[in-house]
């Protein structure tokens, strides 16, 4: 169960970085938030880590609180996307502000019910189901948020599933679905086992119920983390690999821009950058737009220059990378030779 939690952690650290590359763009930092508080969240969980933490903050298991509220905090982030995803316009100003303080206002129950009871120095206090009413009371929170937020996301999926035609979109959103579904069912059976708890001393939460129970906890956060961040990877790995074609272009294409502008300086504004930052400068595709558009207009300048057909292909290959839609042509470059 360990190994699985620390799976789980894994997984969604993984996920929070590859949304950083869209983040860094300006896209998808909602996304990028949720995910990092998701797998912090989890990353508490397992034991190894969970009593470490738990004894640098005193041992009172104030860790399993941070869990709950970094939790709630983690749906509310995830509501915020759903409902600007949901929005034209996106959210207005009274929507997140109410979203805030909703979510304050749980965690403060969440804490009021905590500090304020002695359930929370109960040795192994997330392995079992505590038979109090006040523990029922601040877990439920927790799981009603859960349950809510996975039956109001549901349905805006399939609201939005039919409307897709993206493949990859498509899957994100099934993922997703299956997410809620075991969201659901981990809430509700978390909420009536805690009820039985406290109605029957000797209740044990065994057989089919377990097995859901325990299938529904690992499950879920993976299929909400890769149904999340499934289009922010195939983006990122589709702008991974723009941005090294781009870079290894434009380390072929810089000799020639260097010798056609030694002689006509005053046609470039594009700034020299050494071998190093060649393969270290970010947006290596403004950097080739410009080089290959002064190169261009050198030619067009002073066509007597001699091009060889290898530096027109590589000329005709920026072209197309740079003027999208556009057929390539070397028919405004000087004379071979």
């Amino acid at each position: 169960m360990q190994t699985a939690l620390f799976t789980l952690s894994a997984i969604f650290w993984i996920a929070a970085a590859l949304c950083v590359p869209s983040a860094i763009r300006g896209r998808r930092r909602p996304l990028l938030l949720f995910l990092a508080v998701f797998a912090l969240t989890m990353t508490l969980m397992p034991q190894p880590v969970y009593r470490p933490v738990d004894a640098l903050l005193g041992n009172g298991n104030v860790t399993y609180f941070i869990f709950h509220a970094l939790t709630v905090v983690a749906i509310a982030l995830l509501d915020v996307i759903v409902q600007e995803a949901m929005s034209p316009r996106g959210l207005t100003r009274a929507r997140k502000r109410a979203t805030v303080l909703i979510t304050t206002a749980i965690v403060l129950a969440q804490a009021i019910l905590f500090f304020g009871s002695d359930w929370r120095v109960t040795d192994d206090i997330a392995a079992s189901f505590i038979p109090r009413w006040d523990f029922t009371a601040y877990a439920a929170t927790t799981w009603i948020a859960m349950g809510i937020f996975a039956v109001s996301f549901a349905f805006a999926c399939l609201a939005d599933l039919r409307r897709q035609r993206r493949p990859v979109t498509s899957i994100s959103l099934s993922l997703v679905l299956l997410a809620c579904l075991g969201v659901l069912t981990y809430a509700v059976i978390s909420l009536i086992s805690a009820i039985l708890a406290v109605l029957y001393p000797d209740f044990l939460l065994v057989g089919w119920a377990r097995t859901a129970y325990t299938l529904t906890l690992l499950l879920s956060p993976i299929s909400l983390v890769v149904g999340l961040g499934l289009s922010a990877a195939i983006d990122a790995l589709a702008a991974g690999r723009k941005n090294y074609r781009d870079r290894v272009l434009l380390w072929r294409i810089t000799p020639l821009w260097q010798r056609l502008l030694r002689d006509t300086p005053y046609l470039s504004i594009e700034r020299q950058l050494s071998p190093r930052q060649l393969l270290t400068v970010s947006g290596p595709g403004a950097h080739l737009y410009r080089r290959h558009v002064e190169i261009r207009d050198s030619l067009l300048l002073r066509p007597e220059q001699a091009v060889t057909p290898a530096e027109l292909a590589i000329i005709a290959l920026a072209e197309q990378r740079t003027q999208v839609g556009s057929p390539a042509t070397a028919t405004l470059v000087g004379p071979t030779r």
